[in-house]
């Protein structure tokens, strides 16, 4: 008996796993931080008084609504590229990587030169991510259109 061949679809490599795992974290660190942000940009002062919970607020007391939302923004457009990277797709590392850079950027540009120091993790993290989802862009796929 000869079996018939079954479409198998490309096993995701267990590097790009890991590194979504990672992304998965990180940016949905910076989901919940920035949707605390641009929650408690107004009534903060309760935060204060909770221990951890005024880490997540720290970024609302100091720069408002606008750097929150903007964050909140960014992160949510590339938490859906670290899905697209997790099925595999080409476009998932430029919706990811571009409002990543921009995560970096935006910062740079808003904030005073004496709170850089907050932005280490990122400048650390982002692009050593970026690199090391751009080392898998060969073994992803890319969206074909329906043919008619």
């Amino acid at each position: 008996m000869t079996q018939l061949p079954v479409s198998q679809e490309k096993k995701r490599p267990v590097f790009l796993t890991v590194l979504c795992v990672i992304a998965f974290v990180h940016v949905g660190l910076s989901i919940i931080i920035g949707l605390f942000g641009t929650l408690t940009t107004s009534t903060y002062g309760w935060f204060e008084t909770s221990g951890m919970l005024d880490l997540l607020v720290w970024g609302a007391k100091e720069f408002g609504l606008f750097f929150s939302l903007i964050l909140l923004i960014l992160s949510i457009i590339a938490f859906f590229g670290i899905i697209q990277l997790w099925n595999q797709l080409r476009i998932g590392f430029w919706t990811f990587s571009i409002p990543m850079i921009l995560f970096l950027l935006v910062p740079l540009l808003s904030l005073p030169s004496g709170f850089w120091f907050v932005l280490i993790p990122n400048f650390i993290i982002v692009p050593l991510l970026i690199i090391l989802f751009g080392f898998n862009y060969k073994r992803l796929k890319t969206i074909k259109s329906p043919s008619k």
